[in-house]
């Protein structure tokens, strides 16, 4: 029997938090660990918890990607700001496409909104993807998280809607 595809991608609601914070954990945990230091990624998990993402929420344009009540990924963009804030993908839903539609879905959005373009700052891991996906590098930077922590990541932007 064939097993149908019930993935969806939606706006994230406050009842998600609990899950969005997991995911967002083990996406960190798991996929970021190669790339910067055991200090620096508990440091980074450290100030997560279901609460920080209720900003997001209400003040951002936040999607969550869920199959069934599974929440496969995450993706935050600041209409403000013009940037993509975040997207996480949990480690079992890796090479699948998913990250692919969460930044096509927020691209989207932001296309709506007449957004020209977009900046991003990536983390070492997620560069790759970025610039497959037409982003372009504009040059290093620390990323400071409450903490204190400083993550090295790379400013890049992407023209989205031609003047």
């Amino acid at each position: 029997m064939e097993k149908r595809n019930t993935m969806e991608i939606r706006p994230a609601k406050l009842s998600d938090s609990e899950r969005i914070y997991h995911t967002h954990k083990a996406s960190i945990v798991a996929l970021c660990a190669r790339h910067y230091c055991e200090k620096d990624i508990t440091g980074w998990v450290d100030i997560l918890s279901p609460a920080i993402y209720e900003n997001a929420i209400n003040e951002k344009t936040m999607i969550v990607a869920e199959d069934q009540d599974q929440l496969l990924g995450l993706g935050i963009l600041d209409i403000e700001s013009k940037e993509i804030c975040a997207i996480y993908i949990h480690p079992s839903s890796t090479g699948i496409g998913l990250g692919k539609r969460i930044l096509l879905e927020l691209e989207h959005r932001a296309h709506e909104k007449d957004i020209d373009t977009l900046t991003l700052c990536s983390t070492t891991n997620a560069l790759g993807f970025y610039e497959h996906h037409g982003y372009i590098k504009e040059g290093q930077n620390f990323h400071e998280i409450p903490n204190g922590i400083r993550l090295q990541c790379t400013q890049m932007r992407k023209t989205i809607l031609e003047k």
